[in-house]
């Protein structure tokens, strides 16, 4: 399943894929909505969070990208996305039937595109690669350490869809 989690300054897609097996994809909402409840103890019992636990899964979402000359995960990213749909060794289907995967391969999508721009500039003309003085739309910025301000569309785009999603765990490459 795929959506986009928001638009970036310049207007693009910052998107997700969740892959899982068809019965999960069928009832991401039944899980969303327990570890929703997982995350609220004050809604939530010992006991009823125990069941949670026994029945539920858990969300592992790996993001990447983040920073835009970073270009080894969102590659691996897309690779990984690949083998987890389609690959059918017991080793992933294990995967795919006790958890949900969220994957975003390139969160700092506009920083993304002017570093493929870059890099077909300088391949075509020969002229070494003009430098990346902004990421993003007038902006130099480091995502991960700017992040707490909440003034980019992608960390907002991020901690909005964390706060709904509850993922067991957030890992960024």
């Amino acid at each position: 399943k795929f959506w986009t989690l928001g638009k970036t300054e310049e207007g693009r897609d910052i998107v997700v894929i969740a892959i899982a097996d068809e019965e999960t994809l069928k009832n991401l909402d039944k899980y969303k909505a327990d570890l929703a409840a997982l995350g609220d103890p004050r809604k939530t019992s010992e006991a009823q969070a125990q069941n949670i636990i026994k029945t539920s899964k858990p969300i592992y979402w790996v993001t990447s990208g983040i920073h835009s000359p970073e270009t080894g995960g969102p590659e691996m990213l897309i690779e990984l996305a690949y083998r987890l749909a389609v690959e059918e060794t017991p080793f992933i289907q294990k995967i795919r039937n006790n958890m949900i995967t969220f994957i975003t391969p390139v969160l700092e999508v506009d920083g993304r595109e002017k570093m493929v721009d870059t890099y077909y500039y300088g391949k075509k003309t020969g002229n070494p690669r003009p430098p990346m003085i902004y990421w993003g739309k007038y902006v130099a910025h480091d995502n991960n350490r700017d992040g707490m301000g909440q003034y980019l569309k992608l960390t907002q785009a991020i901690t909005e869809n964390v706060l709904e999603w509850h993922p067991t765990v957030l890992h960024d490459l």
